[in-house]
């Protein structure tokens, strides 16, 4: 009887490890196919039938699963498990390095600054080949330093126009507001998108209560349906300034099987569509001429004046995961593109561009220095080249992804989109308005006091003086006095994702050949004590300029006499950013 019973518990064991390991693989398919929605419900039954190695595939699947529907709080409880998993037995696996790095991205996205500052140390000294981990270290102190500031704008949520579901991409259109979002239309709707499991995205049309307020209280949105649209996802749009001309971003579904990429079995890509309005009615929507079944072109946004572009997309040449890209209007058509640059673009996501009506570019990136998932930027445009973006700080961004902003009637008012908790859905429209201009620092002269230092003023090739950094006659080695200054520096380099050339100059005593090699020496010493603070050599070079750029009258050539503290003046140390770079470097 008792061999009976074992043998019917052990039979029982196998069924359902076999159940077990069916389910795995059929989540792993509907994870190949974006189908994160229908893949947790499996791996949830995985998990009720299973031990051992399954178990632990399960739950960090679990966990992928959650961080790409933006689900940050349920991510980070499966992560934890699974790095809490008994991973040291002979028969588990080790986690994968990668897993250290999400489980600290959404710790961040969670507001826990310090746990995450801790798991991106660990992933960085378990894959040393890469510099992000240091990079979002670095950010997480920032935003603990950044939550003090005083904030620019006021926001609010708009609740009269949001649902239990994700609306983003306001624009203004004639008298109210278009949007998108994948609240439900038709209760008897059964078709859904696999990777969240809500609706498709719809465009939906809004008129304030007050006409002359696009921020305050707005009538119930219904579905627009003047607009040209398709059965799969439709927004978000853009006008120009007269609404008759919209583009229209449609997700395209291509289904590869394989044949060509194996690891692109079906993916969802991003189409820009034009329309215009002829004779009261739209006309035929017309594929954007860069349109490809290769990759992505999505999220456009027209200047005010309708002859710029910008657009995002993951095409070959740019520098990350998405870029944002430029054309012109040339005759009939557009310029070839032209990526924005290392200036906005980087290693990470860059999308959802708005061009303000003074030519300032606003968008939102993943990338840059930030309170976590994606911020909002603002990048101004100085003399043709784009001035290094600055965050839009608090209450604007948060730990969660903030995004789809853009100016209504004025620059000092208007909306986006945030997931931060506290909201009616996923995805919630939030109006904000402007309280305050913010103050810059002087551009010329960075404190020896460490400040925060807006990016905005600071331009790449131009020379700022690091004051204080002086040095002994015929000296090169750092005074006490300098490291505040070089330590400004450092915290620069930490927040911001560029390459610095420090130079460093003598006095007019010595011959010239000399006073080269010397302030070559005095640059090097510079440089090696801010790589000692954590800063990649790659990212900094020394560069002495002797006495070749006096700043006053010691020009010991025409034999000028001057004090110590005059030649003390041109014994002195500079930077330029020379580039930025790409947030993670190899």
């Amino acid at each position: 009887m008792l061999l009976r019973l074992v043998l019917f518990v052990l039979i029982a064991i196998a069924s359902l490890d076999g159940y077990a390991q069916k389910d795995l693989q059929s989540a792993q398919k509907e994870i190949a196919l974006f189908n994160y929605s229908k893949a947790i419900e499996l791996l949830q039954k995985t998990l009720k039938n299973s031990k051992g190695n399954a178990a632990c595939e399960a739950t960090l699947l679990l966990a992928d699963c959650y961080r790409m529907q933006n689900d940050a709080a349920n991510a980070c409880i499966w992560y934890k498990k699974a790095i809490g998993n008994d991973y040291q037995g002979k028969t588990h696996k080790t986690p994968e390095t990668e897993v250290f790095y999400h489980y600290a991205q959404v710790l961040r996205t969670l507001g826990e600054y310090q746990e995450a500052r801790k798991f991106f140390l660990t992933y960085d000294s378990l894959d040393q080949s890469q510099s992000r981990g240091r990079f979002y270290a670095a950010c997480c102190d920032s935003a603990i330093r950044w939550q003090t500031a005083t904030p620019e704008f006021k926001i609010s949520n708009m609740k009269p126009l949001n649902s239990l579901q994700s609306e983003f991409g306001p624009v203004p259109y004639h008298k109210g507001i278009i949007f998108a979002s994948d609240r439900v239309v038709d209760d008897h709707e059964n078709k859904k998108y696999g990777w969240t499991g809500n609706n498709y995205l719809n465009l939906f049309f809004t008129e304030p209560v007050d006409p002359e307020d696009l921020t305050g209280d707005f009538n119930k949105p219904g579905i627009s349906t003047d607009i040209p649209h398709t059965e799969w996802h439709e927004g978000p749009v853009t006008f120009n300034s007269t609404f008759n001309l919209v583009f229209i971003n449609q997700t395209q579904l291509n289904r590869d099987k394989g044949k060509k990429d194996t690891g692109r079995i079906r993916t969802h890509l991003l189409k820009i569509f034009a329309s215009d309005l002829i004779g009261g009615k739209w006309s035929k929507p017309e594929p954007f001429f860069l349109n490809s079944d290769d990759y992505s072109v999505g999220h456009p946004a027209l200047s005010p004046d309708g002859n710029t572009i910008c657009f995002v997309s993951d095409m070959p040449g740019g520098y990350g995961e998405t870029d944002i890209w430029i054309c012109r209007k040339e005759g009939n058509g557009w310029s070839k593109p032209v990526n924005a640059g290392p200036e906005i673009n980087t290693a990470g996501k860059e999308m959802f561009p708005f061009l303000a009506g003074n030519g300032d570019l606003f968008f939102a990136s993943d990338g840059l220095p930030g309170f976590g998932g994606l911020d909002l930027f603002v990048a101004r445009i100085k003399d043709n080249q784009w001035i290094i973006p600055r965050n839009l700080g608090l209450p604007v961004n948060s730990s969660y992804d903030d995004f789809s902003l853009v100016f209504l009637k004025d620059t000092l008012s208007g909306m986006f989109s945030s997931n931060r908790p506290g909201g009616s859905g996923n995805d919630d429209l939030y109006s904000f308005r402007k309280i305050r201009v913010a103050k810059k620092s002087p551009p010329e002269v960075i404190s020896q006091v460490p400040v925060t230092i807006h990016m905005d003023t600071l331009k790449i090739n131009k020379t700022y003086r690091l004051e204080n950094i002086f040095y002994n006659f015929d000296k090169w080695d750092i005074r006490e006095d300098a490291k505040p200054s070089l330590d400004n520096l450092v915290k620069i380099m930490m927040e911001y994702p560029v390459s610095v050339e420090l130079g460093s100059h003598t006095d007019c005593r010595g011959t010239g050949e000399y006073n080269l090699l010397l302030s070559q020496r005095r640059a090097e010493s510079a440089v090696q004590y801010i790589i000692s603070c954590g800063i990649s050599g790659t990212r900094i070079t020394a560069k002495g300029y002797g006495e070749t750029q006096l700043l006053n009258r010691c020009n010991c050539e025409n034999g000028s006499v001057c004090s110590e503290k005059e030649h003390q003046y041109n014994r002195r140390t500079e930077f330029k950013i020379i580039k930025v770079t790409s947030v993670i470097q190899k």
